[in-house]
């Protein structure tokens, strides 16, 4: 995904925009447990279902597949503030200011009759 997001450039186009949602679907997704097969008997199959056992411990692994997946999730954020398409500045927001208050008045010249 790095590589996509690399090749994708800061410029805002179609493909750019097309990869970084798939790389803040990707995480999403996976944290979900959805990994992309059908239900079985009602039920998702989630990711570590296969190595479910008594006598292993999968405390590690899934902390790492969450911190992975939450890594993956922050560079799909971050690629998103390169594009420009978070509202991370002032200027993102002033259309909703309201306009700014006159503080002084200027005038002068020859009074006009």
């Amino acid at each position: 995904m790095g590589f996509k997001m690399r090749m994708a450039r800061s410029t805002v186009h179609l493909f750019s925009i097309g990869i970084t949602l798939s790389a803040l679907w990707q995480p999403i997704s996976a944290l979900q447990g959805d990994n992309g097969e059908k239900f079985e008997r009602g039920k998702r199959k989630v990711v570590f279902e296969p190595y479910k056992d008594n006598r292993v411990d999968l405390l590690g692994p899934k902390l790492l597949f969450i911190a992975l997946n939450l890594g993956g999730l922050a560079l799909g954020v971050w690629k998103l503030n390169t594009l420009g398409l978070l509202p991370t500045h002032a200027s993102d927001w002033v259309s909703s200011l309201p306009p700014a208050q006159e503080v002084e008045y200027s005038g002068g010249g020859i009074p006009l009759r």
